[in-house]
């Protein structure tokens, strides 16, 4: 996570987060259409941010939800950069993977709430109409990640976010 294109502390509630996105890479495996691009946020410790460090009393169904949120968010960005058209032949495009559970999380929460918030974005580029616009899907895929935390804490239950994890 030390190769950011892009970095950038943000405060999300009463917390500064910092939100990096990799420069877009290719990896073999991948084939040579394919642009790659990572996107993360740490806590001021340094730890990849997972939600419940943002609403720590998230129920599953919460955390389900908030994460299918992000993960709208991000295919948006992709998608509207790329001038993406949807190709019934081929795979979804993009493709959203994830980094798993974070450690010390997994044991107490078993649910989307632990994930580390470490995603890649893996975008076939054959049907895209504007390829090549790295720079633009940087900035787009962090207002994505942006936008998705806000709405985390949003959705915070009253008090939630003055526990000792906010302070």
């Amino acid at each position: 996570m030390s190769d950011a294109a892009y970095s950038e502390r943000v405060e999300i509630g009463r917390r500064r987060i910092t939100v990096q996105v990799s420069p877009v890479q290719h990896f073999d495996d991948y084939g040579p259409d394919v642009d790659v691009v990572r996107v993360w946020a740490l806590t001021e410790d340094g730890l990849p941010l997972a939600l419940k460090d943002i609403r720590p009393r998230a129920s599953q169904e919460d955390a389900f939800e908030l994460w299918s949120f992000l993960c709208e968010q991000l295919t948006s960005a992709a998608t509207l950069t790329y001038g993406l058209r949807p190709n019934p032949d081929r795979p979804a495009n993009p493709l959203l993977g994830c980094w798993g559970p974070r450690p010390d999380l997994a044991p107490i929460s078993p649910d989307d709430g632990a994930t580390a918030l470490v995603v890649g974005v893996a975008i076939d580029t054959r049907d895209a109409t504007r390829p090549g616009r790295h720079e633009l899907l940087t900035l787009t895929v962090r207002s994505a990640l942006v936008l998705a935390l806000r709405r985390w804490v949003e959705q915070a239950e009253p008090g939630e976010l003055s526990s000792p994890v906010w302070a």
